[in-house]
């Protein structure tokens, strides 16, 4: 998801060591719905960046991030699941991680969709290896040219340690998104 104006207003504010306008800011984004806000607004009240500490607060902003990821938003379930997978701010939890990584891959989210595959695919973080679903979830991600699904198709296309046409145009496209490994194999053989 691209993130609006004023979320980028709110990160520069941050990043130029002004936390009380960034929290400000980004208080406004997380208001409005994203999902990425929430949890950065959260984190900055738990930690009392651009205002005393908050523990109230920082829950506050997490149980409105749930919300949104119980209505539906798959960006929201996805970052939702990101958070219990790697215990962010929220407690470490692979069972609820799982089931909103699914939520979300199941609503049409690409990077959920490449990661469920590449657990699926892996036997990681308590899935059973089932190559049959993680392709599925691979194919669906590709269809949303996910730059990181569309890289692993391409270094599938490769033949005799060569890319093919079609194995080029994936790079090209996944590069073009900012994916930088395309763009480096990309001028390995471009150049």
């Amino acid at each position: 998801m691209k993130r609006s104006d004023q979320f980028i207003e709110a990160m520069d504010a941050y990043d130029d060591g002004n936390a009380k306008r960034a929290l400000h800011l980004m208080e406004k984004c997380a208001g409005q719905g994203d999902p990425v806000a929430c949890f950065l607004v959260a984190l900055w009240y738990r930690d009392g960046e651009g205002t005393a500490v908050d523990i109230e607060r920082s829950a506050q902003w997490l149980a409105r991030l749930e919300r949104i990821a119980d209505d539906g938003d798959a960006e929201a379930q996805w970052e939702l699941g990101q958070h219990y997978r790697f215990g962010n701010l929220l407690p470490h939890d692979i069972d609820r991680a799982n089931h909103w990584l699914e939520r979300s891959a199941e609503r049409g989210y690409a990077e959920a969709q490449h990661h469920l595959a590449w657990y699926l695919e892996t036997g990681q973080h308590d899935y059973a290896v089932d190559r049959d679903a993680a392709e599925t979830w691979y194919r669906r991600a590709l269809m949303q040219e996910h730059p990181e699904t569309m890289y692993l198709f391409a270094c599938r296309k490769f033949r005799d340690g060569q890319p093919t046409e079609e194995a080029l145009m994936l790079l090209k496209k996944a590069a073009g998104k900012g994916f930088r490994p395309a763009a480096d194999v990309l001028r390995l053989f471009t150049h």
